[in-house]
């Protein structure tokens, strides 16, 4: 049966921000020789060998393979059996060194923000953000309400029992909020403080609105058409096409106009479309979306986050002494920028988890060899992935990816390396599942400098 995504109006609002904890714990596993190596210097004998190569020249500097393959191995785990295997592509970013920065982050700096609104806005009079949603849009979100009733009762195999009773729920509290809902708001003059939120007008009863909090930057629009939200890797990229080149044009002029181009790289363009609603309307592409990721020195540092197996796995784990899990402030989020782009203007961004690049403590950090890395994948993976007891796992790592990561300091608050790693990718064929398009998370993170395994989402 499909199931309807129900249209929900509070989307049109800013996402709230998830509240920042007064204390992190911060652990590092090599117990402070890290700091030691990320300042040693890759020898001269090193780099003129890796200069000399023809291909890319981390392959030679490291003795990476273009394939990373591994036959496929069955071991007893906690709690079931688990069996892995490799044919994945080896990817390295396309220069001849690494570097490793410091870094630290809680709030975007007010000259950013100024710097980003005069991209977006220009000169137009700023007011202050108001609460709530206006009546053409209450009016609007129920007869998309009516509109899914009618796909309901014209192709009522298609859906799901009690699917028509919970729209028309839906409705009806849309309705009740219309009773109370402004035809236009009041438009105060902003105060000048971006946590407070500043709206511009940009035509009749078309609202933006910006606001930033700690470590997050949010842009909405109140005539936006798609729900589309983040780097969703297992959809397909869009095809290039003058609308979406045309939307790139503006997305990147925006990139350039607001200073953020020489540290962000666009990583990938997808179609938008309207939420699924059941009335055909998720066929139309109403925009693009491009998804932008921090590079240092020309290597990216990807968004991707650690997956340990299922949750009641890991709890059980935990249970045991296997594993740390972090409470849910504690999780480190990759930092990301995300925009929309819709008729000819961004009518969406999301800037998360910001980092404030600190000095370049190592221009060219001495790495493993990769060698060296083989052994610890192999020793990390069936150590450090749980399944729910009685249930066997198969996992195929199809990439194998020399990236950059956050990490946190030992024993400092708020602060952070930003290092190198290399991330095993995959999927899992048990549930019927294909190889998708786009990976998002890693089955085993391996610190490139000293060879000690990273769970992404912890930070350490």
């Amino acid at each position: 049966m499909k199931r309807i995504i129900i249209l929900c109006l509070s989307l049109a609002l800013l996402a709230a921000c998830q509240p920042t904890p007064e204390e992190e714990f911060v652990k590092n596993k090599s117990d402070g020789t890290l700091e030691e190596l990320i300042h040693e210097q890759t020898s001269p004998e090193a780099a003129a060998s890796a200069e000399a190569g023809e291909m890319n020249p981390l392959y030679a500097q490291l003795g990476a393979p273009e394939r990373f393959i591994m036959e496929a191995e069955t071991r007893a785990v906690p709690f079931s059996n688990l069996t892995v295997s490799a044919d994945a592509v080896v990817v390295l970013p396309n220069v001849s060194a690494i570097p490793v920065y410091e870094a630290s982050g809680k709030y975007i700096p007010n000259e950013r923000l100024e710097a980003i609104a005069q991209a977006l806005f220009g000169d137009a009079e700023r007011y202050a953000s108001e609460a709530g949603t206006l009546r053409w849009v209450l009016e609007d979100g129920i007869r998309t309400y009516q509109k899914m009733i009618d796909a309901i009762h014209e192709h009522p195999d298609e859906h799901w029992d009690g699917e028509e009773e919970q729209v028309q729920e839906q409705m009806q509290y849309t309705a009740g909020i219309l009773a109370d809902a402004p035809e236009d708001y009041k438009c105060e003059p902003w105060s000048g403080a971006f946590s407070d939120g500043l709206m511009v007008r940009f035509a009749d009863k078309r609202y933006i609105k910006m606001r930033s909090f700690p470590n997050r930057l949010t842009l909405a629009s109140n005539d936006r058409k798609s729900a589309v939200y983040g780097p969703y890797y297992e959809k397909p990229d869009a095809e290039m096409n003058a609308e979406s080149e045309a939307a790139k044009t503006i997305a990147e002029d925006f990139m350039k106009q607001s200073g953020l181009s020489e540290e962000y790289v666009l990583e990938r363009v997808q179609a938008v479309h309207p939420l699924e609603d059941g009335t055909g309307n998720g066929k139309i592409v109403t925009g693009y979306e491009f998804t932008y990721l921090p590079k240092y020195d020309g290597v990216k540092a990807q968004p991707y986050w650690t997956t340990s197996g299922s949750d009641t796995a890991q709890q059980k784990a935990a249970e045991k002494g296997l594993i740390e899990l972090p409470e849910f402030d504690e999780y480190l989020g990759p930092e990301i920028i995300v925009l929309t782009v819709e008729d000819g203007r961004i009518k969406y961004l999301d800037w998360s988890n910001y980092v404030a690049r600190g000095e370049r403590v190592n221009e060219n950090v001495p790495l493993l060899p990769f060698s060296e890395i083989e052994k610890a994948f192999y020793n990390a993976i069936f150590s450090g992935y749980f399944t729910d007891e009685g249930v066997d796992r198969t996992l195929i790592i199809t990439r194998v990816e020399l990236n950059l990561m956050r990490m946190k300091r030992k024993d400092v608050k708020d602060a952070y390396y930003i290092v190198p790693v290399w991330d095993f990718l995959g999927y899992s064929p048990d549930w019927g599942d294909s190889e998708p398009a786009r990976l998002s998370s890693a089955y085993v993170t391996i610190n490139a400098i000293d060879g000690t395994r990273i769970n992404r989402t912890n930070g350490y």
